[in-house]
């Protein structure tokens, strides 16, 4: 009756069985160059040019659309400058005329 009861019974302490796995990425990009030269190396010579035509273009292209964004950026930042230009000039005429309507008040 008492081996029922179970409150003082204290649990065992799980074991995982995990093995840790060392990853190497400088590893991993030089194998996936060596695959790549690989299969420069049996391809025909148009195929090699065709292939570093795309590289170029991709890269070309990256480029193009740096200097869109960065353009793009310059553009958005002057037109939130000026608007802030604006409004401070605005705010701080309205503050002058009000100074001024305050002045002439003490002074009748």
């Amino acid at each position: 009756m008492l081996e029922r009861i179970k409150f003082m019974k204290v649990n065992k302490t799980k074991q995982f069985d995990y093995t840790p796995r060392y990853y190497d990425a400088r590893k991993e990009r030089i194998r996936n160059m060596q695959k790549a030269y690989d299969k420069d190396s049996e391809s025909t010579p148009t195929e090699q040019q065709a292939r570093l035509r795309e590289k170029m273009q991709s890269a070309w292209n990256i480029e193009s659309t740096y200097t869109k964004q960065s353009r793009s950026a310059n553009i958005r930042l002057i037109i939130i400058l000026a608007a802030l230009l604006l409004a401070t000039y605005f705010i701080l005429g309205y503050v002058d005329i009000f100074a001024a309507e305050v002045i002439d008040i003490e002074n009748p």
